[in-house]
């Protein structure tokens, strides 16, 4: 069962480090330099999770050793907006589920 366990976070981990990731990649262009409005989105984002503590990685069992750090990589992952972490609950979900399925077909 602890595989199971070391996987899922291992999966989740994987999924909001691509996350991550794929929000701060595209707020600068070679070509044409800065994108204000990615980089405004990232800041609202960051600032309403800190100034609300909201920190999804608490909430998913991760400890972050810098007390502010989750709250800030979670309004990074904000920033993308409410269809991209409507995604991640469901991913969330349904790695809850597939466990829930697991444990209960053990017994």
């Amino acid at each position: 069962m602890e595989t199971s366990l070391d996987f899922t976070h291992l999966a989740l981990v994987a999924f909001l480090v691509e996350a991550l990731i794929q929000t701060i990649k595209p707020i600068y262009d070679k070509e044409t330099g800065w994108k204000l409005d990615k980089v405004v989105s990232i800041i609202v984002g960051i600032l309403v999770c800190l100034t609300t503590n909201v920190d999804l990685f608490a909430e998913l069992g991760f400890v972050v050793s810098v007390p502010f750090l989750g709250s800030v990589l979670t309004g990074v992952i904000a920033s993308r907006g409410s269809n991209f972490v409507h995604d991640i609950f469901k991913f969330v979900q349904g790695k809850a589920e597939q466990q829930k399925q697991e444990f209960e077909g053990v017994g």
